[in-house]
């Protein structure tokens, strides 16, 4: 017998759930927090689903409902709609590495948005 074929499974507002559905990847849709637990609910009947790509807004109740199974994999994708002091790959470095990453060549100023000429109308 054929094992069942996992697939990546996006949980987008719905002006982002089109492109998602472009591209070939099933969406279920979140407006807003209400209605997580349902998602929630719908996604742990689903025995196809291998990774869930969630609007950071919303990764908390998901990585909870989901940690202790360890299945599906819970991932973030960033959100317009949050406002971030640092970029959205620093602020997942320190999350999941517990430090900040630099690039070769790049300052601590750099890595912060301080980039020489930015802001001063050169």
């Amino acid at each position: 017998m054929k094992p069942k074929a996992r697939k990546p499974l996006v949980v987008a507002a719905s002006d982002m759930a089109d492109g998602f559905r472009l591209a070939g990847i099933p969406v279920l849709e979140l407006e807003d927090e209400t209605h997580i637990d349902e998602v929630i609910q719908r996604i742990r009947e689903r025995e196809d689903v291998a990774l869930v790509l969630v609007d950071e807004r919303f990764m908390g109740p998901f990585e909870e409902a989901f940690e202790a199974a360890g299945w599906p994999m819970i991932a973030s994708y960033p959100s317009e709609l949050v406002q971030r002091e640092q970029s959205y790959i620093d602020e997942l470095t320190m999350r999941y590495l517990g430090q900040k990453i630099y690039v070769e060549g790049e300052s601590e100023s750099e890595s912060e948005g301080e980039i020489e000429g930015e802001g001063d109308g050169a």
